[in-house]
């Protein structure tokens, strides 16, 4: 897949310790404070202060936030992010009509995601996914003109003080498969990419999302009423592809984790993946012109929205009899 990378710094020399041997002193001598060293920001997910005392609201938000976390299973344990650094801006980003900025990658219809193409992805039974998926209305939907979305945040809390600030976007057309990624490369043109999200959404049949109904609509909805940009969800079947997986291959493997699901359903195996809980401190850092890692998180938000295609028909088999509707 085309991606721009700005030259490596290593680590070595952002960060270097000396030693020496100090010949003894009669009286030993009074410890020397150490210097100051800037702090590192840490793989954890950012999230903005509460009040003091906590109230029903916030404890509902953490029930919520573990959730999140469990279903995108990118937890501290999934190793050390990749060593390369970037300065700058991410490659390929252009302008948009709306003032955005974004990178579009486009992938031909038998480009090989795992053991599918994305093509398979659309060779489905519309009846059986409307019964898995608990929708109706997908049974006589077209999802080849449908949006697959992903996010990334940061932070898994709502709110203010948490920013969408990539936008990954999937859509077949005439050239093939197209993911659009929209970045906030500045929190003051926040409201530009949520303009264009909403109307990229708006014009699609459905959503399809990875346990985006609880997580990645919710954060797009807030920030959109925040700017006065109004929400396209409402008027949209979603089809969120952790539910229907769960129903059908809850207990199968080690956990319902997309990334566990693209693997053992698809064959799917990311190559030097950074984990989605490192992707807050990527941003931050961009932010604050130190060296970063956001071109590993436009590959993971990349990667997410093409296991969305492949994993669709897998979504669509008969339920076991234990989950079937009464």
């Amino acid at each position: 897949m085309p991606r721009g990378r700005a030259p490596e710094r290593s680590a070595a020399a952002l960060s270097r310790g000396t030693a020496s041997a100090t010949p003894a002193a009669p009286t030993p001598a009074a410890p020397t404070p150490a210097a100051p060293t800037p702090a590192t920001p840490t793989p954890a997910t950012a999230t903005p202060a509460t009040a003091q005392g906590g109230s029903e609201l916030q404890r509902r938000l953490a029930r919520r936030a573990a959730l999140v976390a469990s279903a995108a299973g990118d937890d501290l344990a999934s190793g050390p992010p990749p060593r390369a650094l970037d300065l700058g801006r991410p490659a390929r980003l252009a302008p948009t009509a709306r003032g955005a900025l974004a990178r579009t990658s486009t992938f031909a219809r038998d480009h090989a995601h795992g053991a599918r193409s994305l093509a398979e992805g659309l060779a489905y039974d519309p009846a059986l996914l409307a019964a898995s998926a608990k929708d109706e209305r997908l049974a006589g939907l077209d999802l080849s003109r449908a949006v697959y979305l992903d996010t990334e945040t940061s932070g898994l809390s709502g709110g203010a003080g948490t920013y969408v600030f990539l936008v990954g976007l999937g859509t077949f057309g005439p050239l093939g498969f197209e993911v659009w990624q929209g970045f906030l490369a500045d929190p003051g043109d926040e409201r530009a990419l949520l303009a264009e999200t909403a109307e990229r959404i708006a014009a699609a049949s459905a959503v399809v999302s990875f346990f985006g109904k609880s997580f990645d609509r919710h954060r797009l909805e807030d920030k959109m009423r925040m700017h006065g940009v109004t929400p396209p969800f409402a008027a949209l079947p979603h089809l969120d592809l952790y539910w229907p997986l769960r129903r059908l291959f809850g207990g199968r493997f080690e956990n319902g984790r997309l990334k566990t699901l693209e693997r053992e359903l698809c064959g799917v195996v990311r190559d030097d993946d950074l984990p989605g809980s490192f992707a807050p401190a990527a941003w931050f850092d961009f932010l604050g012109d130190r060296p970063h890692r956001l071109e590993g998180v436009f590959r993971h938000n990349l990667e997410d929205v093409l296991s969305l295609v492949v994993l669709l028909p897998h979504a669509a088999q008969p339920l076991p009899e234990r989950t079937k509707p009464r």
